[in-house]
């Protein structure tokens, strides 16, 4: 690793901003890592361009859309559909600007009218004096999407407001008329997604999702306007990239990465860069749910349910009867010790989810016990993985070294990883009990 790679890491680790939007602005999750420390990664790895970069929790792709600006090839899986689609519309760099300039022309033009009629009426569509005939009426029962925020709650909850729900809607109905070819299609949902969760719906990010009423905006149409106009811009600008990365991306389980990989006939990967969930209470799901709905991957609670079971067990509302990935761990004593202690502690809680917390700790560090063992099948030897994992006191202020552990894990014999460095990316201020700081740390481990 360069000395100019380590101080950058280390100065910035309070930084979480990118430092060049592009590509990566298209669709953003707020708990995404920032690009620069993809960059200083792929150069402590000392990856080359005839590499091949996994990154097996890839979320919406900066580690993809890094790489592809480095022209180096890159591979990506994920749990969240919402994600991976996600993921390929911001490394599908095929496709032509003006065309998608002219394909939001035409959107605009039938939905600007629709919107007009919207914003000018006052009677929304769960009032008592509401004609059933109305132009809502028409729209929603046109769009399941539609349907399932209402029968939801969402709307009634405030998520997103009535009018911008409408005009949304009519919007997402042109996007997906069967003449526009489908990658096209794909590239528009996503950009509608996006300016809803960033403008027009009531969401704001602390990092968990919350609603402020009335803070989102009824002008759908700029909004997405707008987002088309800056991906079609970055579009322009990169063509000065002479051979962009290689790129794709699988929906599935990261604990059978390897068999996802195989299947798609890659035998074998390089390096690995990448950020897994964290043992603490969020619910990913949650805070993507307006794009999964959207996008159309959630509309019942089967569906969700289904992407929830792909997932690397992090939190109380993910955890499922027929789980069974802890039974690798539970008598680890490193494992156990963490599991012990929160056994004690719950004696006493009365809440119905703190039952769960020893189990989550294990059947989340089952759950990683098994990626990293199918990772190391198709990981060739002196290859590095580096993982960004933190620290955490979720669990009844029960401390969970979550980056030591991982090392531990990895480095069983029957895993066949070593440690290769450990770096202290951030140090965050506890918010709750003691108010110790938590490290975020990068995690450097070598296949033996």
């Amino acid at each position: 690793m360069s000395d100019n790679a380590f101080d950058r890491i280390q100065a910035g680790r309070e930084r979480q901003k990118l430092e060049d939007n592009a590509v990566h602005d298209w669709y953003q999750f707020v708990l995404a890592y920032p690009d620069h420390l993809i960059v200083d990664m792929l150069d402590r790895i000392q990856a080359d361009q005839d590499d091949l970069i996994l990154d097996p929790f890839c979320g919406t792709g900066t580690t993809l859309v890094e790489c592809k600006k480095l022209s180096i090839d890159s591979v990506g899986i994920d749990a969240n559909p919402a994600s991976v689609l996600a993921s390929q519309a911001k490394t599908d760099w095929s496709l032509d600007a003006d065309l998608i300039s002219q394909l939001c022309d035409e959107i605009l033009a039938e939905v600007e009218p629709i919107s007009d009629a919207l914003i000018v009426s006052d009677t929304p569509l769960f009032s008592g004096n509401h004609d059933h005939s109305s132009l809502e009426k028409t729209l929603l029962e046109q769009s399941p999407e539609g349907q399932y925020l209402v029968e939801s709650g969402m709307v009634q909850r405030g998520w997103i407001d009535e009018i911008p729900l409408y005009i949304s809607i009519a919007l997402l109905s042109q996007i997906k008329e069967p003449d526009v070819e489908e990658k096209y299609k794909r590239l528009l949902k996503v950009a509608l997604a996006s300016c809803i969760v960033e403008t027009v719906a009531n969401v704001r990010f602390g990092p968990e999702i919350y609603v402020v009423d009335g803070s989102g905006s009824y002008d759908v149409v700029s909004a997405f306007r707008n987002k088309v106009g800056t991906i079609t811009d970055d579009l322009k600008a990169i063509r000065e990239i002479r051979r962009p990365g290689a790129t794709s991306v699988f929906e599935g389980d990261s604990r059978e990465c390897d068999c996802i990989l195989q299947d798609d006939g890659i035998d074998r990967i390089d390096h690995v860069i990448t950020s897994p969930p964290y043992p603490t209470e969020k619910d990913y799901t949650r805070n993507t749910r307006l794009e999964l709905v959207y996008l159309g991957f959630v509309y019942d609670r089967i569906s969700l349910q289904r992407i929830k079971k792909q997932m690397v067990r992090s939190h109380s509302k993910g955890i499922y009867k027929s789980d069974s990935d802890g039974k690798w761990v539970a008598d680890i004593p490193y494992i156990k010790v963490i599991a012990d202690e929160l056994r004690e502690k719950i004696q006493t809680k009365t809440y119905g989810f703190a039952k769960l917390y020893p189990r989550i700790i294990e059947e989340y560090f089952g759950g990683m016990y098994r990626h990293l063992m199918a990772l190391s099948r198709v990981m060739r030897s002196g290859g590095k993985a580096a993982y960004v994992v933190g620290e955490q006191r979720t669990y009844l202020q029960t401390f969970t070294p979550t980056g030591t552990i991982l090392a531990k894990l990895a480095e069983r014999p029957e895993v066949g990883l070593r440690v290769n460095d450990v770096l202290v990316w951030r140090v965050r201020q506890g918010t709750t009990g003691s108010g110790d700081p938590i490290k975020e740390e990068i995690v450097i481990l070598e296949k033996t």
